[in-house]
């Protein structure tokens, strides 16, 4: 009986979750509604009143709301780091049954990178502060590296070195469920790489320096990509080999 009870209550995560995460937005949104609101208080009237100074008063209004949209998004990307820094959420790694409060940690900062990255990630991704927000959320990144995507969980555990490109829609993620448990492991991916478009990177896999994965390619949990590779499939295979420093650029020449 009160195995079951604790099932239960665990299993009802996500309403805690959905209050916390109205709670953070709510603290974003603050600055672009202040934004907002000004710009609906700014009078263009010079003269007599007519549908012209009115329509334009409403174009202001409108365009300082819009621009508050911004000012929230990027507020939300201190937000959600002082959030996880505040309560000290640290996920695990490896097995953890998913009906338990042992996925509590995982949970909260993976609902906050979902919720991040359904609002505002779009408009994030591809910019150099969208690393910034990354790096503050946990996931360790060397310069100059292009996320040209949203999709990327996990980043207690996730890796990325020195000028490597993540392309557009690529998802990196760090877990799978099997058989009732959620499975994390960590992902590691080397310097002067690239992942292609809607590629899919699974936990566990390893990609060593100038190894550069196909659009639309699928590397299975746990794969391990040599340095200086091509490697494009569902699931991936190598296809060319590269000399060090080679850039895949130059097989084209």
């Amino acid at each position: 009986m009160a195995k079951g009870l604790v099932k239960l209550a665990a299993s009802l995560i996500w309403i805690y979750s959905y209050v916390t995460l109205g709670a953070m937005m709510a603290v974003a949104a603050l600055p672009g509604f202040l934004l907002g609101a000004w710009g609906w208080g700014l009078d263009l009237k010079t003269g007599e009143p007519g549908w012209l100074w009115s329509a334009l008063d409403a174009v202001l209004g409108l365009y300082f709301t819009i621009l508050g949209f911004f000012v929230f998004g990027i507020a939300l990307m201190f937000v959600l780091p002082f959030v996880k820094f505040l309560f000290r959420f640290k996920p695990r790694v490896g097995e953890i049954p998913i009906h338990s409060f042992r996925i509590w940690s995982w949970y909260n900062v993976n609902g906050m990178q979902f919720m991040f990255n359904t609002v505002f990630g779009r408009f994030a991704r591809a910019t150099t502060l969208y690393p910034v927000f990354l790096r503050m959320m946990g996931a360790k990144i060397g310069r100059d590296v292009v996320f040209n995507t949203q999709h990327v969980y996990d980043l207690d555990i996730i890796t990325v070195g020195d000028r490597t490109v993540i392309g557009a829609n690529a998802s990196i993620l760090g877990h799978v469920g099997e058989k009732g448990k959620l499975v994390r492991a960590p992902i590691t991916i080397g310097k002067h790489c690239t992942i292609g478009q809607y590629a899919n990177v699974f936990p566990g896999v390893t990609m060593g320096d100038n190894c550069h994965v196909g659009a639309m390619s699928l590397v299975p949990k746990g794969s391990v990509l040599d340095s200086n590779a091509v490697y494009v499939g569902i699931p991936v295979r190598k296809v060319r080999d590269l000399t060090p420093g080679q850039k895949v650029e130059e097989l084209a020449a």
